[in-house]
């Protein structure tokens, strides 16, 4: 099977799960919406288009692997603008301009303030593989890749990504094949898997290190007029972290150049 390699290197990267709030819990790996942001970032589109083009008639698929080099926590203060606090805002307002203003609910701002913490990612190196339904789109992306229209990035806007090699490759899918720093897009809950415990980490802690289930948004929907999104479609995954796993009912492509295994999806 055709896929465009893409090995790219970030100093700092984060892709907040979507069910941490307060707590902005990064995933190991960049999941598929954000991929495709990347390459809307490349072809200089904006992310309705990515979702409408690229994510929604399933235009490319994409397998990944990689890891960081390290972690750390970002302590952000964020502002949080509720229609209470907003109303009270406009009442204190309101009254200090007819004089009435008193100091028991005194509202100075429309906006209540925040602490949160975002994980980060230090020193990462992923390898992206893409499969495209269209032979034309090979050329297109990579094209574009090399010469975006905007820079590129993983995760937030300022996470920047440096390219290290894009190259075109046939890679064969096989069976009993082990994976690892990778996302499945499987539910190993459901299925059955080998793990092999030779390859754990001795000092690490073994339930950290096991394969997790995490449901990540596909795509989106949008108003018309309006930026904000909503996530029409979400689909299971499992993150393999560097225990390896091999699952009994699935097939992986085996990259012979690097040695990994990736699904695609």
């Amino acid at each position: 099977m055709k896929f465009l390699r893409l090995k790219v290197f970030g100093s700092i990267n984060s892709f907040r799960q979507p069910d941490f709030h307060t707590y902005h819990k990064t995933l190991p790996l960049p999941p598929k919406t954000t991929v495709a942001g990347m390459l809307g970032a490349a072809l200089g589109i904006s992310p309705k288009e990515v979702n409408d083009n690229w994510l929604e008639n399933n235009r490319f698929q994409m397998g990944i692997v990689g890891n960081a080099n390290g972690k750390a926590s970002d302590l952000w203060q964020i502002r949080k603008y509720e229609s209470k606090q907003i109303t009270a805002f406009k009442k204190f307002r309101a009254d200090v301009e007819n004089s009435n203003a008193k100091g028991d609910y005194e509202i100075t701002t429309p906006y209540k303030t925040a602490v949160i913490v975002r994980e980060l990612l230090y020193a990462c190196e992923f390898t992206v593989y893409f499969s495209f339904n269209e032979s034309s789109d090979y050329q297109l992306i990579k094209s574009h890749l090399l010469n975006p229209v905007w820079a590129l990035s993983l995760g937030r806007e300022d996470e920047l990504i440096k390219i290290e090699t894009i190259e075109e490759l046939e890679i064969e899918e096989k069976e009993n094949v082990y994976l690892q720093n990778t996302l499945l897009p499987i539910n190993t809950n459901n299925e059955k898997y080998d793990i092999d415990l030779s390859k754990r980490n001795v000092g690490g802690n073994l339930l950290s290190e096991a394969p997790k289930i995490v449901k990540l948004p596909m795509t989106f929907s949008q108003k018309q007029g309006s930026e904000a999104r909503e996530v029409k479609t979400f689909q299971d995954f499992t993150l393999v972290s560097h225990l390896p796993i091999k699952p009994k009912a699935s097939k992986a492509f085996f990259d012979e150049e690097l040695q990994i295994a990736f699904q695609i999806f």
